[in-house]
């Protein structure tokens, strides 16, 4: 039950190519930005598009997924859970980040990928994260 309190999906393109870094213990990390768009009507009655970005992390297999269909621009379909953290930047100032962690991808268009039809999909255990 506690899985279902905090629990994020979203469908949207990535802005850039994801990074995929190794920690000092091991450990493989991705982090990429996805964008979500939304039309809204405005008072006028206008619509506008609204681009939304999200911050996400993958752990473990799921960076190998990541690392072969991370492009920009391709649309990745994701679940996971929201969480918080805070870090003090290179000026001395404290920062509040929040982010996706990742537990689950499907590839819905990998136009950079060997194929265009590609869909790939993967679960992460939660005791290989290392945290």
């Amino acid at each position: 039950m506690n899985a279902l309190m905090n629990q994020v999906q979203l469908i949207g393109r990535l802005g850039a190519d994801a990074e995929i870094k190794t920690t000092s213990q091991g450990a493989r990390v991705s982090n990429f930005r996805v964008a979500t768009n939304e039309r809204m009507k405005l008072n006028n009655g206008q619509w506008r598009e609204v681009t939304q970005w999200h911050s996400c992390v993958v752990w473990g297999d799921l960076t190998k997924i990541v690392e072969r269909f991370g492009h920009k621009g391709n649309l990745f379909m994701l679940s996971g859970a929201l969480q918080y953290h805070e870090y003090t930047d290179t000026h001395g100032i404290k920062r509040n980040v929040a982010e996706i962690k990742v537990s689950q991808i499907l590839v819905l268009d990998s136009s950079r990928s060997e194929t265009n039809t590609d869909t790939v999909a993967a679960e992460i255990n939660e005791e290989e994260l290392p945290f």
